[in-house]
């Protein structure tokens, strides 16, 4: 059995450039159906004066919300170009447990509690709560180097005490 593992974060998924494309192409559909209601709402004001009163009000939220989406869309193309940024979560070895996202190295001596509740590790330190944390098991590299199970014994090895274990059943989406 490996008795040493060291998890890293699974870098975030980045928008393809047709999802970006897909996505001016709805926003200014979008705006072309907002542009066609108008014009239906308003079509039988004849007074000239509320004409224009109406025309630059429209005009000015056009351009605002212009501006939003081009400042998304500029961002979404600077997360597609930025590179990955992978860096170790946690390390469980056999003198301890080390969180590196807030640095708490713990001994697993100091350890009080630990839970795996749907994915999610709880470590909790009676004389020092300093150090609990949770993470997110599903927002690491766990399933590249081991099974859940396995992950769940490697603590059990090192760990004397019980780990509290609880995964909820899956859904089918009816309610019961």
């Amino acid at each position: 059995m490996k008795t040493e593992i060291t998890l890293q974060s699974v870098p975030e998924e980045k928008p393809g450039f047709i999802v970006i494309i897909l996505y001016l192409a709805f926003i200014y559909g979008l705006f072309w159906v907002i542009n066609q209601g108008l014009i239906y709402l308003f079509r039988d004001i004849t007074n000239e004066l509320l004409v224009k009163i109406l025309n630059n009000i429209i005009w000015i939220g056009y351009m605002f919300l212009h501006y939003k989406v081009v400042k998304y869309f500029l961002y979404l193309i600077q997360k597609q170009r930025r590179s990955p940024v992978i860096l170790p979560v946690l390390s469980i070895s056999e003198m301890g447990i080390n969180y590196y996202t807030e640095s708490k190295k713990t001994e697993w001596k100091d350890i009080s509690e630990i839970q795996i509740i749907d994915a999610v590790l709880s470590v909790t330190v009676d004389l020092n709560p300093e150090k609990d944390f949770k993470l997110n098991l599903s927002k690491t590299d766990l399933q590249k180097q081991m099974t859940q199970d396995s992950f769940e014994k490697l603590l059990e090895y090192h760990y004397k005490k019980d780990v509290y274990i609880y995964n909820a059943p899956s859904s089918c989406g009816c309610g019961c």
